[in-house]
C-alpha cells in the first residue's frame, strides 16, 4: 500500500474513532474514566478501525 493511502486511511480511522467516541462520550464521563483512559480507549479503536479498513482494502493482494 502506498504511503499517501495508508496516511489517508489512518485519517479516517482517526477521525471514526473519534466520532464514535463522542457520540458515547456520556457513558464514558459516567464512568469516570481518567484522561489517561480516554486517550487510550480512543488508540486503541483507532488501531482496531485502521487495521480493518486496511484488511477489506487490501484483501485481493498478495
Amino acid at each position: 500500500m502506498k504511503s499517501r493511502s495508508r496516511s489517508l486511511l489512518l485519517t479516517v480511522a482517526v477521525l471514526i474513532a473519534f466520532w464514535l467516541i463522542w457520540s458515547r462520550l456520556r457513558v464514558i464521563v459516567w464512568v469516570r474514566a481518567d484522561f489517561g483512559q480516554l486517550l487510550l480507549l480512543f488508540g486503541i479503536l483507532a488501531v482496531a478501525i485502521f487495521l480493518g479498513l486496511d484488511h477489506i482494502i487490501n484483501r485481493n493482494r498478495d
